[in-house]
């Protein structure tokens, strides 16, 4: 694993590589409030056959913030992700999203095509936010920044623990990933994304759902999604029904037994040899389709 940082005009986004930098290229987005070390296991695993880059998204890590809200709606961060693609390879890369990175790999698909070869979408990018028609936005905004505001603990090792009962196991991957979640302020642990910066992202996927796009996606597509807990199933089967419907691409979709949100800490060995099978499948039809017999 090699630790970087990259100025894109003029910001520098902060990040880490794993691999040789001659294989086909995985670009990592993480979800929200995460850092690029929640692909550290997963990099491990696919880092032999590709070249993973994850990088810590606008807001979170070592990566500065944005300044207004607007910079967090998708047109906006596509073009934050492609500027930053632009500067590591001149080539297509493949995407590997969880949650909110899910959602931001469609949007890039949709405005940059040609720059797509597949998307790994770990529970993301198939149940919208606004499915829920009891919930508004100003609700979603008020429990968000409730949610980041009671996210404040005495102590790294009391979030630790917290995190340990939601993952349900433990590693040094994973303590190295949750450490980089936070900040000590003011004696008090708490999550280096800011209320603001939630609260501009949770606005972005309330208001610009990734499903008015998912027509104009032409880039395969594996959705591993959860299957706990047992009442979202509904909801999670639709959504994913929806997907597979609406995709203008090949869409496959995997449940993972008794995973939740979290599936890729949660079930590594099971997921990351899932997204290594289809990664290699699809770059091998890659190099088939421009080197055929």
């Amino acid at each position: 694993m090699k630790e970087f940082d990259i100025k894109v005009n003029g910001e520098s986004i902060h990040g880490f590589k794993w691999g040789d930098p001659t294989m086909p290229h995985v670009l990592c987005l993480h979800g929200l409030t995460n850092n690029a070390l929640g692909f550290n296991e997963m990099a491990e695993v696919l880092k032999e056959d590709f070249h993973l880059i994850s990088i810590d998204l606008p807001g979170h890590g070592k990566t500065i913030g944005f300044n207004d809200e607007q910079s967090y709606f998708y047109d906006s961060m596509s073009e934050w992700v492609h500027n930053f693609i632009s500067c590591v390879s001149n080539s297509p890369v493949y995407i590997i999203g969880h949650s909110w990175g899910a959602a931001i790999a469609l949007h890039y698909s949709k405005r940059y095509p040609h720059m797509v070869n597949g998307i790994v979408m770990l529970d993301g990018g198939y149940v919208e936010l606004s499915d829920d028609p009891s919930t508004t936005l100003e609700d979603l905004l008020s429990e968000m920044s409730e949610w980041v505001n009671g996210n404040q603990f005495s102590s790294i090792k009391e979030y630790e623990d917290k995190k340990r009962v939601e993952i349900g196991r433990w590693s040094s991957a994973i303590e190295q990933m949750v450490h980089a979640d936070m900040t000590i302020e003011s004696n008090k642990v708490r999550m280096k994304a800011s209320e603001d910066t939630v609260r501009a992202i949770m606005k972005a996927m309330y208001m610009e759902p990734f499903r008015e796009v998912l027509n104009e996606v032409d880039a395969p597509v594996y959705l591993l999604r959860a299957t706990q807990p047992p009442e979202g199933e509904a909801v999670r089967n639709e959504g994913a029904d929806l997907l597979r419907a609406e995709l203008k691409g090949e869409c496959r979709i995997s449940p993972i037994p008794e995973t939740g949100h979290v599936l890729h800490w949660q079930k590594p060995v099971e997921v990351n040899q899932e997204v290594k099978s289809w990664l290699t499948a699809q770059n091998n039809h890659q190099v088939y389709e421009h080197n055929p017999r």
